[in-house]
């Protein structure tokens, strides 16, 4: 069982380790790539909204939960 979390944080090394050592690029940023990472933005904002919007029943009760006294249990 204790093979799987050091699989995980040897791919999260190696992946880290990989983005120091990448060569500098020189690539071009049309306007086009700004409104794309701005469309990327909003879309992730309406995802997040609405899946709270879905899951707020769920979320309202993990938030609200009390401590149960030994009167509530009867």
């Amino acid at each position: 069982m204790r093979l799987l979390p050091r699989v995980g944080w040897t791919l999260w090394l190696t992946m880290g380790l990989s983005l120091l050592v990448v060569p500098s690029a020189a690539a071009y940023l049309d306007p086009g790539s700004g409104s794309l990472v701005f469309q990327a933005l909003v879309a992730g904002a309406m995802a997040a909204s609405v899946s709270v919007k879905v899951f707020w029943g769920r979320i309202r009760r993990l938030l609200s939960r009390t401590q149960r006294t030994t009167d509530d249990v009867r």
